[in-house]
């Protein structure tokens, strides 16, 4: 029982264990900076009222919670506002692929169907396995804030890793599910994730449009950088509107889609 989830636990873990170390090493980085930043936090926030809102829009950024007084407010800016977004979407992506493009990039579809397994447990198996990873990832990349704040003597506030840690696991998840989807559309790893990595880049693009144009703001609801932002989450400990309610939408209509799509496609190589 559960072959395909453990091999592909065998096969990923190693990257999980190198993204989650490399998250560790950023925050402990940023951690033992913090009580000297944070002398310095009256000046800094003199800087930030000269720079133009817009700019701060564009950056997905609220100016009002950029602030080196708390370590909330200064990893929100830091951390969570571009480094760990990154780091995140690469995770999600290299999970996704797992489920189909690497065994074609690798000729070894042939011998995963030969098994006697259908493709809907296949494609579930492997699914719940990268969730499940992808889950270890947020709980590493972001709690583990608090045991390195507490190694330093510095005051955090539970509740506010807690939102951030959930509002970052929906986030992964719907990056993560449609990685999926279109990993099961293309029959290459590189076109899959390159579509992947389009579709993100354009609702980045609609979100700073929608930011900067009154016009044009409802695009920002096609937009998954409009229902996560590490500031409402880290810094005010409130979830962006709406977030469960978008990225769950989105996140069963692709995997509902794609569930159909490796049911049906041929996966000859």
């Amino acid at each position: 029982m559960l072959a395909f989830s453990a091999r592909m636990f065998k096969d990923k873990f190693k990257t999980f264990l190198i993204y989650s170390v490399s998250a560790i090493g950023l925050l402990e980085m940023y951690i033992v900076l913090f009580p000297a930043i944070r002398k310095q936090a009256g000046q800094f926030e003199q800087i930030l009222k000269t720079f133009p809102p817009d700019i701060f829009k564009a950056m997905n950024m609220d100016s009002t919670s950029m602030s080196f007084s708390t370590l909330e407010s200064y990893l929100s800016t830091e951390y969570m506002s571009f480094l760990w977004p990154i780091l995140a979407i690469v995770f999600a992506i290299s999970m996704a692929n797992y489920i189909f493009a690497n065994e074609l990039d690798k000729g070894t579809i042939e011998t995963l169907l030969s098994l006697p397994a259908k493709r809907i447990k296949i494609f579930f198996e492997r699914y719940f396995t990268g969730l499940a990873l992808i889950a270890g990832f947020c709980a590493f990349s972001i709690l583990s804030a608090m045991m390195l704040a507490q190694l330093h003597n510095i005051d955090y506030i539970y509740n506010n890793f807690l939102t951030t840690t959930i509002g970052s696991f929906m986030f992964m998840w719907g990056v993560y599910s449609l990685g999926v989807l279109l990993t099961v559309i293309f029959s290459e790893k590189g076109r899959s994730t390159m579509a992947t990595s389009g579709v993100l880049i354009l609702m980045y693009v609609l979100n700073i449009i929608s930011s900067l144009n009154t016009d044009l703001e409802n695009l920002r609801y096609l937009s998954f950088f409009n229902y996560f932002n590490g500031s409402e989450l880290l810094a005010k400990n409130i979830f962006p509107e709406y977030m469960f309610i978008a990225f769950g939408c989105a996140i069963l209509l692709t995997t509902i889609f794609a569930t159909v799509r490796f049911s049906k496609r041929d996966l000859s190589v």
